[in-house]
């Protein structure tokens, strides 16, 4: 078959003849025929370019969502400035043709959430062909806000990248390329990882929000699929359920955003969210603050034991050793898990306080738990059953060693 000299840049979508534009704006194609296409069963909405249909939803603060109340999610802004937020936020996510990435996928729904005066608002932008990406584009960029922060769930390794190759292939710059940018994938493993199964949105959603989704949503797994026949067949019908999909997603981004700066803030927190809290707020430099998170945790039957070792490392690193030996003694007193407690106050007795006796009980201690309390016999296990028996070793030939020597009484 012979090769055609002619494409139609519709179905086959086109790029050549752009020029680059260092703003990031897109200028829509102007070919002259309608907005509107011969689509059936798309939600209420109105075709705002050739191949771009915008769909609007309006959220009202106050109402339940989950099981809490859907609050103004900037209320706490400022305490997540260090994390990426903006003087406003945009919270985004997309839908695509597939997961993996790279140039022949592409992003065919995004939704954009905005917090405005008493309500919150969701803009959905559908693109209808790959030959319209363009007018998506441009649409995308006329929807954003002169100062914004974007908030997205792993939007920095999948999201982002993403459209930043569709902007590359139409040889043009994003005009939120600078903009600030914060994901809270890396906040949500801050605050529960290890506490739950799964750091993913849906488990965010429903161990964290309480969220728990209607038969009406589609799994993000046959997303791509569903918009493959819809190419085919021109009927959104089956797309209802991704438009509701992406909108509570973003409206998921809003509450977490509103449920982290929270905890930053040490309100309504639980005695684990104020030590993690804490231990973001050190990792800044921010020492006031999370000490005072810290002090907040000793309240905390369940997590006291972990803020005294917080002190306790903090004032060892400070050559403190009086006071990180008294906080480890306390943490000893409900941790479950006390290996490296008792460790670590075996080495402060033996080489800041030169009390071998005292070193030789915590790590005969430690030797008994490993004994008694450790089910797992694996390498990890011998390894450190070796050491500890190896210090004590080596303690008792200092006692004996000075008892021998006539020395000072231990």
């Amino acid at each position: 078959m012979a090769r055609p000299n002619k494409y139609d840049a519709e179905r086959f979508g086109r790029f050549d003849g752009l020029l680059p534009n260092v703003s990031g704006k897109i200028e829509p194609l102007r070919d002259g025929k309608p907005k509107e296409l011969d689509v059936k069963n798309l939600p209420a909405g109105e075709w705002v370019e050739r191949g771009v249909y915008r769909t609007e939803t309006i959220v009202p603060y106050g109402r339940t969502y989950g099981s809490s109340i859907f609050s103004q999610p900037e209320q706490n802004l400022h305490l997540l400035k260090e994390w990426g937020a903006g003087e406003r936020s945009v919270f985004l996510d997309l839908e695509t043709t597939g997961l993996s990435g790279g140039t022949g996928t592409y992003a065919f729904m995004v939704g954009l959430g905005f917090c405005e005066g008493d309500h919150f608002k969701v803009v959905q932008l559908f693109l209808a062909g790959p030959g319209w990406e363009k007018n998506w584009l441009s649409v995308l960029e006329s929807e954003l806000p002169e100062r914004y922060g974007l908030v997205t769930y792993n939007g920095r390794t999948f999201d982002l990248p993403l459209l930043r190759t569709r902007y590359t292939l139409l040889r043009a710059a994003p005009s939120w390329n600078a903009a600030p940018h914060m994901d809270l994938l890396l906040l949500s493993r801050h605050f529960y990882k290890g506490r739950y199964l799964s750091c993913s949105l849906s488990s965010i959603e429903s161990n964290v929000l309480g969220v728990h989704r209607s038969g009406e949503d589609i799994p993000g797994r046959e997303i791509p699929y569903i918009y493959t026949q819809f190419l085919k067949s021109s009927d959104a019908g089956p797309l209802r359920g991704v438009f509701y999909h992406n909108t509570l997603d973003i409206i998921s981004l809003a509450a977490l955003q509103a449920k982290i700066g929270s905890l930053l803030s040490m309100e309504g927190c639980s005695g684990e969210d104020l030590i993690r809290c804490g231990d973001l707020l050190h990792m800044k430099g921010r020492q006031e603050e999370a000490h005072s998170a810290w002090e907040q945790a000793m309240q905390s039957a369940e997590a006291s034991w972990k803020a005294n070792l917080r002190f306790a490392e903090h004032y060892k690193g400070l050559g403190d050793y009086e006071n990180a030996r008294e906080h480890y003694v306390r943490a000893l007193e409900k941790e479950l898990l006390p290996l490296d407690t008792l460790e670590n106050l075996a080495k402060l007795e033996e080489h800041h306080f030169k009390n071998y006796a005292s070193a030789l009980a915590y790590a005969e201690r430690a030797l008994e738990w490993l004994d008694s309390c450790r089910a797992i016999r694996d390498y990890k296990w011998k390894l450190e059953r070796h050491n500890v028996s190896y210090r004590i070793e080596r303690l008792n030939r200092k006692i004996s060693g000075k008892s021998d020597g006539g020395g000072d009484a231990i």
